[in-house]
């Protein structure tokens, strides 16, 4: 008779426990889904950047892009009376680099002629201010792309011509549509945007984008520059009526800001849809 078992023999398994029983399977892996599962089984696809932007999911990156432009505009309120009183007081550069309004940059070319202020104090003063926010539209054109434009031309009736306008010069006209669009006073926003999303490089974008400032700031100091004293005595003659025109300001604000309200509500970025 033979000597070997009637079962064939088994390698002992080494994830039994001292009572020869199996441990309990691990409930924390997940679960492999058969190749023929139906849809509804398989993990749901991540979400566009967008559209998580659109939810209110925001990350790092969002806050990064999203927030100095929404503080630029919460500033556009807070810094148009602070820089017309500077204005008003003769502090022109101040009132330049803090909000780089056209009036304060007129000032300051009036005077350069003058000899009050160098020429290069009075284009570089507003440049800072003028260009922080560009690259955030960038760079919100390469990470949101069209799902952010459809979503404003859905929840703005403006935003649907400000964008077909600004593609339509954008396609024919892509580098001097970056480099003249503060100058030309057109839509830059959007083109900047739309710069993202068409992936131009971002070396260029940035070289076009701050010769485009620097034009712009130099237009209006030229403008100053041509005018010369008057502008100054105007800017005098005025001083003396700042807290009218300071409150005239703030009212005036008030006022674009009611009117301009629910449309921003609606359309704001981190809206539920």
């Amino acid at each position: 008779m033979s000597s070997e078992p009637a079962a064939p023999a088994r390698d002992p398994d080494p994830a039994r426990d001292a009572e020869g029983l199996r441990p309990s399977p691990d409930l924390t892996a997940p679960a492999a889904v058969p190749s023929g599962a139906p849809a509804s089984l398989e993990a749901p696809a991540p979400l566009h950047p967008g559209e998580r932007l659109l939810r209110g999911r925001w990350g790092w990156l969002d806050f990064l892009i999203v927030g100095p432009v929404l503080a630029a505009s919460i500033w556009y309120y807070v810094g148009t009376p602070i820089a017309t009183w500077m204005i008003l007081h003769r502090q022109v550069i101040q009132a330049s680099a803090i909000r780089a309004a056209a009036a304060a940059e007129i000032v300051s070319g009036a005077e350069v002629r003058t000899g009050q202020v160098a020429i290069w104090i009075a284009l570089l003063a507003p440049l800072p201010i003028s260009w922080c926010t560009d690259p955030c539209y960038y760079f919100g054109g390469r990470r949101y792309g069209r799902v952010l434009i459809d979503f404003l031309c859905r929840t703005d009736p403006s935003w649907t011509r400000r964008v077909a306008r600004g593609e339509r010069i954008f396609a024919r006209f892509s580098v001097w549509a970056v480099l003249l669009s503060p100058t030309l006073w057109l839509p830059g926003g959007v083109f900047y945007f739309l710069a993202g999303e068409t992936r131009m490089p971002f070396w260029k974008f940035i070289t076009l984008d701050g010769l485009g400032e620097l034009l712009c700031i130099g237009e209006m100091v030229a403008i100053g520059y041509f005018i010369g004293k008057p502008a100054e005595t105007f800017v005098n003659n005025l001083s003396d009526y700042s807290l009218w025109i300071i409150l005239g300001v703030v009212a005036l604000l008030l006022v674009l800001s009611a009117r301009r309200g629910p449309r921003s509500r609606r359309a704001e970025p981190g809206a539920v849809v």
